[in-house]
Order: C-alpha cells, then sequence, then structure tokens
C-alpha cells in the first residue's frame, strides 16, 4: 500500500481516512491558495463505524486510506454529520460498495441528503444527545443547526476525548501533516484568519 495513502492513527480506535486536495483554489467563494482537506474518520471497535466521507472524486483515496486498515466490507455504521459535499459527496458509493448496517444522520441531515442524491437509502434520524454503543466506546450525537448549516452535527466519543466537528475549529488546508502543532504558527494564524471553518487538522492527543 502507497504510505501517502495510508490511515494516520488519531487514537488507539480511530484513524483519519480523509483526502489532500492539493489544487482547488476557490471554494464556495474563498480563496484556498494552500488548498484543502476533506476529513473522514475510522472507528475500529465492535461496531466499526465510519465518520463522514469525502468529495466524489477523492472517494479512491479515501477507500485506500480504508483499506490500510480494514477491508471496508467489514464497516457496519456510517454517520454523516454534515450534508454538504465536501463531507457527503461519495456518501452513496460508499453506502453501494459497504452495504452498512446502518447509516445515521441529524433530522434535518436526512432530509438534506434525500434532496442532494434523491435515493431510496434508509438514513436514520438521531437525537440531540443521543448515544449508541459501538462496543468500548459509544458515540453522543449534538445538533449544531447553522455551523453553518440546518443539517450540522457533532459526534462526541467521551471515553476518548475526541470531537467530530464537521465545519468547526478549523480551516482550509492542504498538508501532509494532520496535527496543528507539527505544522507553522503562522500559516495556521493566517489561513484561520483568512478562510471559512472547514477543520482539517487538530492537535494530537
Amino acid at each position: 500500500m502507497n504510505s501517502e495513502f495510508s490511515a494516520v492513527p488519531i487514537t488507539k480506535h480511530v484513524y483519519w481516512v480523509g483526502a489532500i486536495d492539493w489544487n482547488i483554489r476557490d471554494f464556495h467563494g474563498y480563496a484556498t491558495s494552500r488548498g484543502t482537506t476533506y476529513n473522514a474518520y475510522l472507528i475500529m471497535d465492535k461496531k466499526i463505524t465510519l465518520i463522514d466521507t469525502v468529495k466524489r472524486p477523492f472517494f479512491p483515496e479515501m477507500l485506500a486510506r480504508i483499506r490500510s486498515v480494514v477491508d471496508p466490507a467489514r464497516i457496519d455504521i456510517i454517520v454523516s454529520n454534515h450534508a454538504e459535499m465536501d463531507h457527503s459527496g461519495s456518501l452513496p458509493e460508499a453506502i453501494e460498495l459497504i452495504k452498512p448496517e446502518q447509516v445515521f444522520a441529524s433530522s434535518m441531515g436526512t432530509v438534506a441528503l434525500q434532496d442532494h442524491f434523491h435515493w431510496k437509502t434508509k438514513v436514520l434520524s438521531v437525537k440531540d444527545q443521543e448515544k449508541i454503543s459501538l462496543g468500548e466506546l459509544e458515540l453522543q450525537f449534538f445538533e449544531t443547526r447553522m455551523l453553518h448549516w440546518p443539517d450540522s452535527m457533532f459526534t462526541w466519543i467521551a471515553r476518548e476525548k475526541l470531537l467530530f466537528s464537521q465545519d468547526a475549529f478549523g480551516m482550509h488546508l492542504a498538508s501532509a501533516r494532520r496535527f496543528a502543532d507539527e505544522l507553522p504558527g503562522n500559516i495556521l494564524v493566517e489561513e484561520g484568519a483568512n478562510t471559512s471553518p472547514t477543520s482539517c487538522c487538530r492537535t494530537r492527543p
């Protein structure tokens, strides 16, 4: 497996399996002179879970990273935190390939996904603060409407102290590094000030 497309460990159970868009220079009217990152995460537990997907052209890159950890067919659950295409663009392809037991989104997320894809896929709505067990870990969902769409949702793993925050607390930035403390501070400040948030990176736990 090409290491360029290997998953990046975040914790013992969680891996980053997203994609890096080095070439994009305009994202919905925002200048992205340093590209951007599409974030997806794989949770390895009794119920293997994928949090979000990536923009559709980058599906093979995400898939390669998942395969560096596990056969995608073993994924049981997909969670969609946000229906915008940089998060859900390859969701139909992922569902078709993986055939997960369940797909979860917020109540508004189920509506938004239906509007986008006009599909017959059953997406289950989760309520604000609802919890589901994956085995050792537990996911808890928080509605974050208008941050920045009505469908927006956070997913929280209390045991890992890990928040999947979709478009909050980040910036547009393409980098081979996944953690904020691996990057020059001036770049983080500049991109944080100049672009809309799209959560590209975090400080190591």
